[in-house]
């Protein structure tokens, strides 16, 4: 479900398309409103299509290598932007070990 166009800066998962150049996200064609940590986030599991980012990959990643590792900055991240893409979710909590996307399709209840 993954594409990337020859210059990798956009991204297709299931309904939810990113676009890094222009720091956009579209769900079902409605823009979405992410924060920069948030769109961060979104971009790492997109670009790592569907496998398992764990917590400590994303905070390097988005926050940057002086971030506190004891941070709750990366559940609270997923959290916001899992109200904000809505239903059905398509981000997967691997407990203990990070986060993926998962598919789902029309009309599948979550």
């Amino acid at each position: 479900m993954r594409v990337l166009t020859e210059n990798s800066q956009r991204y297709r998962w299931a309904d939810i398309d990113l676009d890094a150049e222009r720091r956009e996200v579209r769900r079902a064609g409605t823009v979405i409103r992410l924060s920069g940590k948030e769109f961060g986030v979104l971009r790492e599991l997109m670009r790592a299509g569907g496998r398992l980012v764990s917590g400590e990959t994303l905070l390097d990643r988005v926050w940057g290598e002086h971030a506190d590792p004891l941070t709750s900055a990366v559940r609270t991240t997923v959290k916001n932007l899992r109200r904000k893409l809505g239903e059905p979710g398509v981000i997967a909590t691997v407990v203990g070990r990070g986060y993926r996307l998962q598919p789902f399709s029309p009309g599948q209840v979550v």
